[in-house]
């Protein structure tokens, strides 16, 4: 297929968007007193009753597919938990601005792992995200994340999901984008079983907000895996970092967070994600 950039740039941003505004209603489940383990559970089997006419239409299971799970299973199982404990612990404009680390635990793991060398824009990248951290956690890192524990737990949900990166590639080249969308939620709502805790009650599930969040998680999860076929990887994961920064404003706006130098550092993260990114 030829490529279509600005069809796959849109995409892309509509996936940022159905993603950022699903943290939305994940924030306000959990301080209704939601389990949050079960907040983070429920999407995955509603985005696998919503995306099973993909994973039919382009039904391709493999023998690569299957052992490439068995080596990001374990990570994005645990990156998942630090990420909805993160949402808990901190707020919006706190934790998230930390998720744009990703891309450099990605470039670390592939310096690591498979010999990758990073360029000026590379090595300016995790500067601009160095710095950018730094900006948040003010001048005692230490005390900050004693203080904010969310934020720490969205550090190490970063870490792992950024070397997960490389893993969950190998994965779609294994299949195909589309049917890997729904075998990714079929495989989470399984795997994520075990860690919950607290069950609501039938009658609490007719919720708006759980209907929301597998709405979002599946039309971002869906967007994200289509603008993959109409340009580049490096593009989709770079416009998608657009929302930390929608995640930023609805944590302004919605919950009316006052984070000191949010917006700032958030654009300096994500210059930087942007050049690590691009690469």
């Amino acid at each position: 297929m030829k490529y279509n950039h600005a069809l796959g740039a849109f995409f892309s941003l509509l996936s940022a968007f159905f993603w950022a505004t699903n943290d939305i209603f994940n924030k306000k489940l959990i301080q209704s007193g939601y389990d949050e383990n079960f907040v983070l559970w429920v999407r995955f089997p509603l985005g696998t009753l919503l995306l099973l006419p993909l994973g039919i239409a382009f039904w391709e299971p493999t023998r690569e597919l299957f052992l490439t799970t068995l080596l990001w299973l374990p990570g994005e199982i645990l990156g998942s938990l630090f990420f909805i404990k993160a949402l808990k612990y901190a707020p919006l404009s706190l934790a998230m601005p930390f998720f744009a680390t990703m891309p450099l635990f990605s470039a670390l793991a592939g310096w690591v792992l498979l010999g990758e060398t990073l360029d000026l824009g590379g090595f300016l990248g995790i500067l601009f995200i160095a710095y950018g951290s730094a900006l948040l956690a003010g001048r005692n890192p230490a005390d900050f994340f004693r203080a904010n524990r969310g934020a720490l737990y969205a550090l190490a949900s970063s870490f792992l999901f950024g070397v997960n990166v490389a893993l969950g590639k190998l994965s779609v080249l294994g299949s195909n984008q589309f049917f890997f969308a729904w075998y990714y939620c079929a495989v989470m709502s399984v795997a994520l079983l075990p860690f919950i805790r607290r069950f609501p009650r039938p009658s609490e599930l007719v919720r708006k907000e759980f209907l929301f969040v597998g709405l979002f998680f599946s039309l971002g999860m869906l967007f994200y895996s289509w603008a993959y076929l109409y340009t580049y990887a490096s593009y989709v994961a770079a416009l998608e970092r657009l929302s930390i920064a929608l995640d930023v404003l609805y944590g302004r706006l919605i919950f009316h967070e006052r984070v000191k130098g949010a917006f700032r550092a958030t654009a300096l993260m994500l210059l930087g994600a942007l050049l690590l990114t691009l690469r």
